[in-house]
């Protein structure tokens, strides 16, 4: 049974509307690419990579949907590159200004080619993209966005979807509107990332949404510093 306070429905991120300012927009995604470092949200996603890496060819794609600044993406080259894999890597936003910043973030990363696409209408084929990976875009979801999209993500993997996100709670709001007044003067980050938190979903609400679109071997983890990670498998 879920509990908790209610999910914050119609509100507002900052981050999520166009016309920002481009060095106020490349500061705010840096921040938020060391604060997904630093509280583990990237490296919940590679310990999956790491679990889900027995199943996988010699030489796999992965798409990242929602990639921001594609700090995730560039993690993920440097994970195979340290074990020696082969990975192709798309990342995909729609917002043309992130898109440009990521771009220049990735110079040195020739595994990784960025693209415009909105997450909901995905331009890739079904069951083409081994690994499909999404950071904390699932809370940006309303209405019956949030099964749309865990279906999308599932249509296009051929093997599993890897979707990382934050964790509903009144101690969570609190230890993160705290959090980001001490980490970061952006002004970006603290109008949002309190609202995130409560934008977020408990951990059964998303498993419920990922059956809802269709998922099959369904696996939600809690992880620290309120994240959690849901993971669906295909064959």
């Amino acid at each position: 049974m879920t509990r908790g306070p209610l999910r914050l429905a119609g509100a507002i991120e900052l981050m999520d509307q166009p016309g920002q300012n481009r060095d106020e927009l490349e500061s705010t995604l840096r921040d938020l690419a060391w604060l997904n470092r630093f509280s583990g949200g990237t490296r919940a996603i590679l310990h999956e990579l790491d679990r889900l890496l027995p199943g996988l060819p010699a030489s796999f794609r992965v798409l990242d949907v929602g990639t921001g600044y594609a700090d995730v993406p560039r993690a993920i080259v440097d994970w195979a590159r340290a074990r020696q894999l082969l990975v192709a890597v798309e990342a995909v936003d729609r917002h043309p200004e992130i898109l440009a910043l990521a771009r220049r973030a990735c110079d040195r990363y020739p595994e990784i080619s960025l693209r415009q696409a909105e997450a909901l209408h995905l331009p890739h084929p079904d069951d083409s993209v081994h690994l499909v990976v999404a950071s904390l875009l699932l809370h940006h979801m309303e209405g019956d966005e949030p099964v749309r999209l865990l279906r999308e993500l599932y249509r296009v993997a051929s093997h599993a979807v890897v979707v990382a996100d934050l964790v509903r709670g009144r101690a969570r709001l609190a230890a993160t509107a705290l959090a980001v007044r001490l980490a970061s003067r952006n002004r970006l980050i603290r109008h949002d990332g309190p609202i995130s938190i409560q934008r977020a979903f408990l951990p059964d609400e998303a498993e419920a949404l990922a059956r809802a679109g269709g998922w099959s071997r369904v696996r939600v983890r809690r992880r620290l510093m309120f994240r959690l990670v849901l993971t669906g498998e295909k064959g």
